[in-house]
């Protein structure tokens, strides 16, 4: 395949994260028909390992393995829109008129939060219990091994919070001091990654139909934005696409 068919991307991540990667090196392209085989197959439990297999023939410039969680989310709203339709219909209450309709989103339109500029890692973080840590953005690579340790173990958000961590300690060593340390130094290291989101701002605008004002709506997640199935499917390739 030629990079004719690859297109720029703009990363929330500004690749800050991954090393000397420039984000114009960073190529794209949208699905093709043979992607259909894997995007088939995933599911919640192995969304980031299956979509890693597509990623590899998907992306350039940047080593999919570390793409951060945020950019990851970006990347499946931007093939879902590129590839599929940038329409998508949300039920919901307007807060103005309270009537229950149907609310339009056009993905392409969407709020990106970008990481700031001056963000680096790892990000030096005082802990409530005073101690210092420094901490990385988890990636698709941290996810799928948080997945195969769950399959074993209960304690899957330590193994995350203890993956964050830039720590000369093995993996077992840093969650069992997690396990035995405040509960409020793991919440710490939680926040983190809440604080420096990056992706698709999911909380979207919509025009009302019935009352005509500008409201907002929480898009959830759903498989459907991976590979449109069942009700999704023919909703919006039933009769053509839906505008």
């Amino acid at each position: 395949m030629g990079l004719e068919n690859f297109l720029s991307i703009n990363l929330p991540s500004k690749c800050l994260v991954y090393g000397d990667t420039k984000p114009e090196d960073v190529k794209i392209r949208a699905y093709q028909g043979r992607d259909e085989v894997y995007l088939s197959e995933i599911n919640p439990t192995n969304l980031e390992l299956k979509f890693l297999t597509i990623l590899k023939d998907l992306i350039t410039g940047v080593n999919p393995r570390d793409i951060t969680i945020g950019d990851l989310q970006y990347i499946i709203v931007w093939e879902y829109a590129k590839s599929y339709t940038n329409i998508v219909k949300v039920l919901t209450k307007c807060s103005y008129c309270m009537s229950e309709v149907e609310a339009i989103v056009d993905f392409g339109e969407l709020d990106i939060i970008m990481l700031p500029d001056d963000f680096k890692q790892p990000y030096e973080k005082v802990l409530p219990s005073d101690r210092k840590i420094n901490l990385r953005l988890l990636n698709i690579n941290d996810e799928i091994d948080a997945q195969k340790f769950e399959e074993k173990n209960d304690n899957g958000v330590l193994f995350r919070c203890a993956r964050s961590m830039v720590d000369s300690d093995d993996i077992l060593t840093r969650i069992e001091k997690l396990s035995s340390g405040p509960i409020n130094d793991v919440a710490a290291i939680r926040s983190f990654q809440e604080e420096f989101y990056h992706g698709p701002n999911m909380n979207a605008k919509f025009i009302c139909p019935k009352c005509g004002k500008e409201d907002h709506v929480l898009v959830p997640f759903r498989f459907d934005y991976i590979y449109p199935r069942g009700e999704g499917l023919t909703r919006y390739f039933g009769k053509g696409i839906s505008t």
